[in-house]
């Protein structure tokens, strides 16, 4: 069932859509808890797609038999409060409020079992608290499910975006695949340059950590920034079982590609 740009009203006898199983809901009218309770009353529901006004109140629903799952809105409002089969999982958040670590953490503390986790874009956190108290490392619990992540549109110049991409990838040492996609700056201002000490620091973050499974990377619209290089170095010297990296370089003179070429032949 696919509905867009509606108002939705549950009406008061109903029951269930006991039958349906894919569900896509774009920019709707309706009230969080209709909505969770109208993904809730769907038992056979495998598919969902939520692309959701950013004003609404928390969402919070119940999909036993979900197995892949798209949303698009403001992250904090969003909890999956039972979803066991759930394997794909795609967000794309508008909004991130966070003002502590655990604010980070929690998002994936509901969806233990997905192996299939595809982030776009990495908004920079909106409270006003100090960005290095939100730097996490690693989650506090490790996502032994995740297989393969994708990364796109992200700036990695921005300090959070960055480490919260590193964070993700540190998290998850059973991948398979990676993919990333990088977006550049084209004005060259950051929110919060990532610091030099900060991008030296990448190799050593990896220290205890090796990706046995990781068999293809890709990397797409490198510009040779430090962060990016030592990123791809440290895939390659942590990763034993890797058969192929793909790295698309942006658009720029031949002889600074030429310079990135031979800098990454010369990794481990």
């Amino acid at each position: 069932m696919f509905l867009e740009h509606c108002l939705i009203r549950l009406p008061p006898l109903f029951k269930s859509f006991s039958r349906l199983i894919s569900l896509e809901l774009i920019e709707v009218t309706i009230s969080s808890e209709m909505l969770g309770s109208l993904i809730t009353h769907c038992p056979l529901l495998e598919h969902l797609v939520l692309k959701h006004n950013e004003d609404s109140k928390h969402i919070e629903f119940t999909a036993h038999n979900l197995k892949s799952f798209y949303f698009k809105g403001n992250i904090n409002i969003l909890h999956l409060k039972n979803v066991p089969l759930l394997s794909k999982v795609s967000y794309e958040p508008t909004n991130f409020f966070v003002k502590t670590k655990h604010d980070l953490a929690k998002i994936f503390e509901s969806i233990p079992a997905f192996e299939n986790l595809c982030w776009k874009s990495i908004p920079f956190p909106v409270e006003d608290a100090g960005l290095v108290d939100l730097i996490l490392t690693r989650l506090p619990f490790v996502l032994n499910c995740v297989k393969r992540l994708c990364i796109s549109w992200i700036t990695l110049g921005e300090f959070f975006v960055l480490s919260f991409a590193l964070c993700l990838i540190r998290s998850s040492p059973c991948l398979e695949e990676i993919e990333i996609e990088v977006c550049i700056d084209s004005d060259g201002e950051y929110y919060q340059l990532v610091p030099r000490d900060a991008v030296d620091e990448i190799p050593a973050s990896f220290s205890d950590t090796t990706f046995n499974h990781l068999r293809t990377v890709k990397i797409y619209d490198v510009a040779g920034a430090g962060d990016e290089m030592q990123l791809i170095k440290v895939l390659l010297a942590k990763s034993p079982a890797l058969i192929k990296m793909v790295i698309k370089l942006c658009e720029m003179e031949d002889k600074k590609s030429l310079q990135i070429l031979a800098e990454i032949t010369n990794f481990q």
